[in-house]
């Protein structure tokens, strides 16, 4: 789904939550829930949307509506020593995707 796409459905009340999800190499790609399914937000090319920042995701997402919003950090236990039969799962936060009125004067 683009974009323009994403924000008729969040309107619609068809997406439960966003999640921007670090990947390698630094960017971040977003995902929309939809019931127990994830899928990729698209850029205008049909490509997956990449964004460098976290500020970077709430100016492209400036016109979809307030929807719960969470910063996913996949779980690299299995590189640690000594975790190797530690049940850990990606971390999931949530975080506002709006900034704050102040922000940018801070």
């Amino acid at each position: 789904m683009n974009l323009h796409q994403l924000a008729q459905l969040v309107a619609s009340n068809d997406v439960q939550s966003l999640e921007l999800v670090s990947v390698e190499g630094g960017s971040y790609v977003l995902h929309a829930r939809r019931g127990e399914q994830l899928e990729r937000v698209l850029n205008d090319k049909g490509d997956t949307l990449h964004v460098a920042s976290v500020e970077e995701a709430r100016k492209v997402l400036a016109s979809v509506p307030e929807v719960p919003f969470f910063l996913v950090q996949p779980a690299v236990h299995e590189e640690m020593v000594g975790l190797d039969h530690v049940p850990v799962g990606d971390a999931r936060e949530p975080i506002k995707l709006r900034s704050s009125p102040g922000a940018a004067n801070a």
